[in-house]
């Protein structure tokens, strides 16, 4: 599930390990100016934001999750809602249905 690539969130790796492929690559094609590249740069928190809720279910059960698990991911999914400050004044409940929810692993662990 995880890329080669993949610099970020995992053990022994930084995401400011990618600054490096970056310094990498335009000191290339400084050395290089005949050919032709492109940099492109994804915004990894509004992948997070756009997360639709039933797709990440669904996919959980495809991969062979258990019920459990996919039932306590579910969970956490539900009926969410949230409020905000606007000039001191609280504003009414808006319905979140996409993006990812910050969940203690080990709390999810535990309900497993």
């Amino acid at each position: 599930f995880i890329q080669p690539d993949q610099n970020g969130f995992l053990p022994k790796r930084q995401i400011r390990d990618n600054i490096r492929i970056i310094l990498d690559t335009l000191e290339y094609y400084e050395a290089h100016p005949e050919k032709q590249m492109a940099l492109i740069f994804l915004d990894a928190q509004k992948a997070f934001d756009n997360v639709n809720w039933r797709f990440m279910s669904l996919q959980l059960a495809q991969m062979g999750f258990g019920k459990k698990y996919t039932q306590a991911i579910e969970t956490i999914y539900q009926k969410q809602s949230a409020k905000v400050i606007i000039n001191g004044e609280l504003t009414e409940s808006v319905v979140i249905n996409k993006g990812t929810r910050q969940v203690a692993l080990f709390h999810l662990y535990c309900l497993c």
